[in-house]
């Protein structure tokens, strides 16, 4: 990146959405340019202040809670926050939150997915469970109405499991890699608000990929750190286009 990030890009960095590479190029920029770093540091200080005034939890230490009180919000700039130098905070904090509440933390179907991997894992050490490698996306789809992405066809699928759902089935499709990664994949049909584009977690110590096509829902799951992971469901999602 040869010029400076405009605003928008410089507002989805701080808010986390930028994908690996465009975050990359920002933070290549940002190295050269101390003054525009330490203005987006200012950002990202704003919003973990907010973040921490707007959780539920016990009374932040006194020294931590001057720090966030006196705090100038520069991301409100962005957000065209009518708030004035001696504003109220619990103000911005609450028109920050408001603003956050759609992209505070991924689907509930995230935790399922990351448990349901963790369980084809223990399947797969356990002499006793028969695994289920061989499976007909045609009959899945036919049976379950879940359509299955394209897979790589060096991915060797190691199980295949139905699990019952609050309201629709999951599929969970457990897979090894060439490269010995273990990963799942899994799906449902249902509409829930994940992206179109995946965007990644840690789920404990697994990370999660997430994404919406459609009616259809997905999560993939592996060791990996959330980028690699990331970086996988892209060309998974992208095998569609």
């Amino acid at each position: 990146m040869s010029e400076d990030p405009s605003e928008i890009e410089l507002m989805a960095y701080v808010d986390g959405q930028l994908d690996p590479g465009r975050r990359f190029a920002v933070e290549t920029r940002l190295s050269r340019r101390p003054d525009l770093a330490a203005q987006v540091m200012g950002d990202l200080s704003a919003r973990t202040g907010l973040r921490l005034l707007a959780q539920d939890r016990a009374p932040l230490p006194e020294a931590m809670a001057a720090q966030v009180s006196a705090l100038h919000p520069p991301a409100a700039r962005h957000r065209r926050f009518a708030i004035g130098a001696g504003g109220s905070l619990a103000l911005l904090a609450a028109s920050f939150v408001a603003l956050l509440m759609v992209r505070d933390g991924p689907p509930a179907y995230v935790v399922d997915a990351a448990t349901s991997h963790r369980v084809a894992m223990i399947r797969a050490r356990m002499q006793g469970q028969i695994e289920s490698p061989s499976f007909d996306p045609r009959e899945i789809l036919a049976s379950t109405h879940i359509d299955i992405p394209g897979l790589p066809a060096d991915w060797r699928v190691t199980d295949v499991q139905l699990f019952p759902g609050e309201r629709t089935p999951a599929l969970l499709i457990a897979l090894r890699t060439p490269e010995g990664r273990d990963l799942s994949i899994y799906a449902m049909h249902r509409r829930t608000d994940a992206p179109e584009r995946p965007d990644s977690v840690r789920e404990g110590a697994q990370s999660v990929a997430y994404w919406r096509r459609g009616d259809m829902s997905y999560a993939l799951t592996g060791e990996d750190e959330p980028a690699a992971i990331d970086a996988t469901a892209e060309s998974i999602a992208g095998s569609w286009s």
